[in-house]
């Protein structure tokens, strides 16, 4: 098994997604809350290394646990 280094996000990156993270939760309609998390799983990806995979359900599992 391979260790990961840590992901280096910049501090504004870092609150977009906490407001995004925040938006999720408060938010009713299941496909806007869709759309909010294909939001961050781009924003993020423009951070991450290249080759790096993020799916769609990682990113709402991430929103849930972070809840």
């Amino acid at each position: 098994m391979f260790k990961r280094s840590p992901i280096e996000i910049p501090p504004q990156i870092a609150r977009q997604f906490a407001a995004h993270m925040r938006a999720y939760h408060a938010e009713q309609n299941d496909t806007q809350r869709g759309e909010i998390a294909v939001r961050t799983r781009h924003m993020l990806l423009e951070h991450m290394p290249s080759g790096s995979n993020l799916r769609l359900n990682e990113i709402r599992k991430l929103f849930d646990l972070m809840r």
